[in-house]
């Protein structure tokens, strides 16, 4: 579902993005946490830099989370929407504007198909914002955005903040065509080289 922004934008011309997961990415997060407070977000220090560095590229923002506490019962899907809206917030007052947010508020029994690594919340979006997927990215700090990039047609960046560093010691090593950053500044730096490139 669409957490930000509320109404659907009006439909522009066709643009590659980079597609952003929350938690690990953007905001502080550790396994078995999960943020139910505004309040007590953690958005990285390199965030809106990286965010102003891909968006001077071309690339339209977009947030793309799974978030179960919701259907766990640890907050509601309000207080989920709210935590969204003051993250878009906090960006903008950073010169670093998303376009959009999308969240799924299942949990991982719940048979739906917006919840990573299923690619709802990428149709969702692409139903919103005319995109390129070509010359599109997704960046996340779990193998389930890696599997989500993979169905949505998109380039995958695994980040090593977050559950990065752990997903890629468990699994020995990252899947076949995926990059590996160390932070979201150093994805975004390899994103807009790359893009430079095409041109």
């Amino acid at each position: 579902m669409r957490a930000w922004p509320t109404r659907k934008p009006a439909a522009g011309a066709r643009r590659p993005a980079v597609f952003l997961d929350r938690d690990g990415v953007l905001v502080h997060n550790r396994a078995g946490y999960y943020l139910t407070d505004p309040g007590k977000m953690r958005i990285y220090p390199f965030a809106a830099r990286a965010l102003r560095l891909l968006s001077a590229a071309g690339f339209r923002l977009l947030v793309v989370t799974n978030q179960s506490a919701v259907a766990r019962g640890y907050m509601t899907l309000r207080a989920a929407l709210r935590i969204n809206v003051e993250l878009a917030r906090a960006l903008r007052k950073e010169g670093a504007p998303l376009d959009g947010v999308y969240l799924c508020p299942h949990g991982p029994d719940g048979g739906c198909s917006c919840r990573k690594p299923s690619a709802g919340l990428l149709k969702e979006a692409f139903g919103d914002f005319p995109t390129v997927k070509e010359r599109s990215w997704m960046i996340g700090d779990k193998f389930s955005d890696v599997a989500m990039a993979e169905r949505g047609g998109l380039r995958p960046v695994l980040v090593l903040t977050g559950q990065g560093r752990g997903q890629l010691r468990a699994k020995g090593s990252s899947r076949r065509g995926t990059a590996v950053a160390r932070d979201l500044l150093a994805a975004a730096r390899v994103i807009a080289a790359f893009a430079g490139k095409k041109r």
